[in-house]
């Protein structure tokens, strides 16, 4: 276990020499296209209207069981 702690700390220590090393990426403008955001958003939302339509239903369906 200490020698594990020891690495995890020796490697943790030399991350920013590590990275000084690494040269600077230049990122390249970004002309996406916004067709992906809104296929994602449109499924994100809808799962989680999806998720509380079954909550309800299932929460109606133990109230029906308990009369």
């Amino acid at each position: 276990m200490r020698r594990l702690f020891a690495g995890i700390v020796s490697l943790l220590l030399t991350t920013p020499v590590l990275a000084d090393e690494a040269p600077p990426v230049a990122l390249p403008p970004v002309d996406a296209d916004p067709t992906g955001l809104i296929v994602f958003a449109l499924l994100f939302v809808g799962m989680i209207g999806g998720f509380a339509w079954y909550i309800v239903v299932k929460e109606r369906a133990k109230a029906r069981r308990a009369e």
